[in-house]
């Protein structure tokens, strides 16, 4: 009996190792690029329906054990082509594999909700993501907002002017508020991170006035480009009402890079530029004749004597020239490890950037750190980590508005004319100018305004699997993180400063310590499960926000001779000391629904709370709801012409959140007789605040053609802003002048438009095309207080009208008009009429590509302040013209009828920029195996050039410019700007 029994256990052993030998077999082959027959490094093979797979070599090789005697279906991606579904058998067990780069990016994922994903081919929803390729394929772009100019409809993108270390405006579907500014939220790794623009104190020592003319960057900054792997924008409400309190104004989801199976590699790539202006006005030449014009009569002899010296001696002096045109040596060097196995996966990256500006003194460096890695715990728990350090220093020179100290560059020189030696003398001392206040030429030699930053960004992932079975899986899903930043500031005016010389107390010097330490943390459950022919993806989650920010400026003024301490000022000052917590709480439910990838349908809800609001416990609800239809899907749809047609209508609603303070009574400090106290403000808190709330209807159709070779995505919208903040005007007989209060409404409406496709796709030849198109209408649909006009500088320089029926971006100004709302006439409007951005990529042969970015922006007016100073200093180029012949010059009498209004100032800032230029050689493997053998796997080269060529009828450095930084409305003011620089690179990538 024991001897049967040990045998029947040894014939059942050999039966089911031959059982088992029969149920599996090997698939082996290749995955090739189907143009260029390059190998694909990295594709994934998926067998359909399970988690069983591989990724290809480097020569794009691939062995996949297939546990089953029956046939399966291998699912082949690689990121940019298009997904491909192939049929394996034993029989059939060598592949020859080819993907086709998708024009269409159907197969893309795009996030949908904080715990879950879909298909762009599923999506009803307007999102426009932005890849590596994208972002930083063409050029080297010095800042990841400057990155997204013409990359996405939708976006209306300003510079606060050209100083290095960046400084941007980004509105998305336009205008979200009425106060402060309307920026959108910034996700990166799931970490809410800052994107102020922090305070420097330049407008303070240059008597410019508020912060918001400090000429700072905005600390997305901060960001290396380089280390993107996508950015997704969500435009309106109807897609980032899952974010509810702080998405009115949109939300840009930043995902880094990350490590893949296979291979270690390591690549190293560097780059070397220039930059010099993009453009330069000119100045006016001075004559006799223009002299006596210009300087009254007992002025002119010493001015003409001065004349004649400079003429005998041939020293004339451009001094936008001089202090502009300067060549700035650009470098960049950055190395990156990736790879890791079915377990670990991990990304490494350093940087560094040390780019000069092209004003002397000027300058952005930034040292960067990133280590990304994932791990698989067990076959159910994954943990994913990311770490990033930052270092910024950054030197932005003396630009921009000031108030007749002298401590901007374009401000003095506007009045100093060309045959004026300004320049340093042979003894170390600085001429004196007699037509300004200060001498700027020592001012950027001496003068300091530095601003250094160090910042650390850590965020974590943690996906447990609870449940699994047949149908169904249920997930729980954990992420958060932090950011913490501390901006260091110094603003420097030394005492022997032809300014500061005549001053009570000369030397001035402003030191500014900013910290803000950000954490979130999320958590949701996942449950994935089919209901008949419908899959269904319920999630539910909490989700919980806490920041906090500190600021500290200290001023001393009459200092020591060489000295930057304070303590060596004879009046030593705290400037501001400020400090603010928040804390927000969350609740999110969201149910998918996919039939067949035929209809595609979201419902869901947020429910947050904040400290920031009259009520910190009142949870307002934010719900969202869309749906797609995918008719090409249809069994009834047999068109061979149109391979999608997806018809969508998302509705959505999310909030502002109430500005810090807006609920108390401030106080402030005051001295009485020797004794400290403290006065009321005389603007009152509201505890009746709410958040600013934004609703919005997206009506969209999504097709493509020809096989997937054509994509279109059309998309409009209606998005209401209600429970804008103004101020309530009070009785003066309550003491108090005014309270904030949710009075306002605006009403944006818009259209967004995107073609792309392949134009031609041959052997040795591929033709990539890709148009953008948008444009946006504002209206104030209800005021609540009355109509008042407010911002820039007044009426006769041009300002803003607040009036219902009418867009507050209307400019008017002088002369007087009662009939008109604000009793002024209108001159302009800053909104564009529409945007159009044409991006073009050429891939010739096999290894040489050529992309072009065009951007164009028709209309929208700047309030040009730049030539108010150059005309009253009688330096604008042309300025001693006459082009109507009447014997007054232009510089005196500028259109339109009746002169000398503020019309003059409003200038058409129309645009065409070609954006960006690159050229490329990728070496061909097969002579990098020849030269190198299997060490250096890509070898990259290159040149490119961003803000290459800029075609504009407008009067300024650049169209696209914002002295009062990202302001919501009045954002297009410019007043002598740190001009645009045109930046030019060469380029080497090597992969080992």
């Amino acid at each position: 009996m024991n001897r049967f029994y040990k045998l029947s256990l040894t014939l059942l052993f050999l039966w089911s190792s031959v059982g088992w030998a029969w149920a599996q077999y090997t698939v082996s082959g290749t995955v090739t690029d189907d143009r260029t027959g390059e190998p694909l490094i990295g594709a994934s093979l998926l067998i359909k329906g399970s988690t069983t797979g591989t990724v290809t070599d480097l020569d794009g090789n691939f062995t996949l054990n297939v546990p089953t005697n029956d046939q399966a279906t291998l699912v082949v991606s690689s990121i940019g082509y298009t997904a491909q579904e192939v049929t394996v058998s034993a029989s059939l067990t060598t592949l020859q594999i080819k993907l086709r780069q998708d024009a269409t990016n159907l197969d893309e994922v795009v996030v949908t909700g904080l715990a879950s994903s879909v298909k762009r081919s599923n999506l009803a929803n307007a999102v426009s993501t932005v890849s590596a390729k994208d972002l930083t394929g063409t050029t080297t772009i010095q800042t990841t907002d400057g990155a997204l100019y013409g990359k996405v409809a939708g976006a209306t993108i300003r510079s606060n002017g050209g100083a290095p270390g960046g400084g941007m405006s980004i509105q998305l579907r336009g205008i979200s508020t009425l106060s402060g500014a309307s920026q959108p939220l910034i996700i990166v790794d799931g970490v809410y991170i800052s994107n102020a623009t922090q305070r420097t104190g330049r407008a303070t020592v240059s008597g410019a006035g508020g912060s918001n003319q400090d000429d700072g960057a905005n600390r997305l900054a901060d960001l290396n480009p380089a280390d993107i792997e996508t950015i997704e924008v969500l435009k309106g409400p109807s897609a980032a009402a899952i974010y509810g309190t702080r998405a009115n104004a949109g939300v840009i989801i930043i995902t880094t890079k990350r490590g893949a199976e296979g291979r270690t590699t390591v690549s190293l790539s560097q780059d070397v530029g220039f930059a010099q202006p993009l453009r330069l006005l000119g100045v006016d030449d001075w004559s006799e004749d223009k002299i006596n014009f210009f300087f009254p009569e007992a002025r002119r002899p010493l001015e003409l004597e001065r004349f004649r010296a400079a003429q005998s001696s041939g020293n004339f002096i451009d001094y936008e020239d001089y202090f502009y045109n300067n060549q700035a040596t650009l470098l960049n060097t950055r190395i990156n490890v990736s790879g890791g196995t079915d377990k670990t996966k991990f990304y490494v990256s350093g940087n560094i950037s040390d780019e000069e500006g092209t004003v002397k003194n000027t300058g952005f460096q930034r040292y960067s750190v990133r280590a990304n890695i994932d791990h698989k715990i067990t076959n159910k728990i994954r943990l994913g980590v990311s770490s990033n350090y930052i270092q910024t220093d950054a030197d932005r020179g003396f630009t921009g508005n000031q108030n007749n100290s002298g401590a901007s560059i374009g401000y003095s020189i506007a009045y100093v004319p060309n045959y004026f030696d300004l320049r340093r003398n042979s003894d170390g001392t600085y001429p004196v100018n007699p037509y300004f206040s200060e001498n700027p030429v020592a001012v950027t030699d001496n003068g300091i305004n530095n601003a250094q930053v160090n910042r650390f960004i850590q965020a974590f992932t943690l996906d447990i699997d609870l449940l699994q079975t047949s149908n169904s899986f249920l997930k729980a899903s954990f992420s958060g993180g932090l950011d913490f930043l501390q901006n260091r500031t110094t603003v420097y005016l030394p005492e022997f400063l032809q300014f500061q010389r005549a001053q009570a107390n000369p030397g001035d010097l402003l030191k500014g310590k900013q910290e803000s330490f950000n954490t979130n943390f999320q958590a949701a459950l996942v449950y994935n499960w089919n209901l008949g022919r419908v899959n269904m993806n319920s999630q539910a989650g909490l989700v919980r926000l806490d920041f906090k920010e500190n600021a500290l400026f200290n001023r001393g003024r009459g200092l020591v001779p060489g000295q930057t301490n304070l303590l060596q000022a004879a009046i030593q000052q705290i400037n501001q000391e400020f400090s603010q917590e928040v804390q927000e709480a969350g609740i999110f439910l969201q149910q998918e629904a996919n039939f067949e990838d035929k209809i595609i349908g979201t419902v869901g809800v947020r429910w947050d709370k904040s400290t920031l609001n009259g009520d910190p416990n009142q949870f307002y609800a934010f719900p969202r709801a869309s749906v797609a239809f995918n008719l090409a899907n249809f069994d009834f749809w047999s068109s061979s012409f149109i391979n999608q047609l997806k018809p969508r209508i998302a509705y959505g609603e999310t909030a502002g959140p109430v500005p810090f303070g807006a609920t108390f009574t401030p106080l402030g400090g005051t001295n009485i007789g020797g004794l400290l106290g403290s006065v009321v403000s005389t603007q009152i808190g509201n505890t009746q605040i709410r958040p600013e709330t934004a609703t919005e209807l997206e009506f969209g159709v999504d097709a493509a053609f020809f096989n997937n070779r054509l994509s279109l995505e059309a998309t409009y919208y209606i998005k209401n802003s209600q429970n804008n903040f103004q101020n309530l005007n009070l009785a003066p007989s309550t003491g108090v002048n005014t309270t904030p209060s949710n009075e306002a409404e605006l009403q944006n409406k818009g259209i967004e438009l995107g073609l792309s496709g392949t134009i031609i796709e041959k052997p040795n030849f591929r033709w990539f095309s890709r148009a953008l198109f948008w444009k946006n209408e504002i209206e104030m649909t209800r005021l609540g207080i009355p109509t008042y006009i407010a911002g820039a500088f007044g009426s006769g320089l041009g300002t803003f009208l607040y009036a219902e029926g009418y867009s507050p971006t209307t400019i008017v100004g002088s002369p007087a008009n009662p009939d008109n709302p604000g009793g002024f006439t209108f001159w302009g409007n800053s909104q564009p009429d529409f945007n159009l951005s044409f991006f073009n990529s050429l891939n010739i042969y096999k290894g040489l590509e050529l992309s072009v970015l065009v951007d164009w922006r028709q209309g929208g007016d700047n309030i040009n302040l730049t030539s108010f100073l150059t005309d009253g200093g009688g330096t604008t180029n042309g300025w001693f013209d006459d082009d109507n012949g009447d014997g007054i010059p232009n510089g005196r009498q500028r259109e339109p009828e009746p002169y000398n209004n503020a019309g003059r100032w409003v200038q058409d800032a129309s645009f065409v920029k070609i954006r960006e230029i690159g050229l490329y050689y990728t070496i061909p493997k097969a002579t990098l195996n020849e030269w190198f053998g299997s060490t250096v796997q890509n070898v990259r080269v290159g040149t490119s050039v961003n803000n290459a060529f800029l075609f504009t009828n407008y009067e300024g450095y650049d169209p696209e410019t914002s002295t009062f930084g990202a302001q919501a409305v009045a954002n297009n003011v410019d007043i002598a700007p740190y001009p645009t620089p045109r930046r030019v690179f060469f380029h080497l990538t090597i992969d080992f």
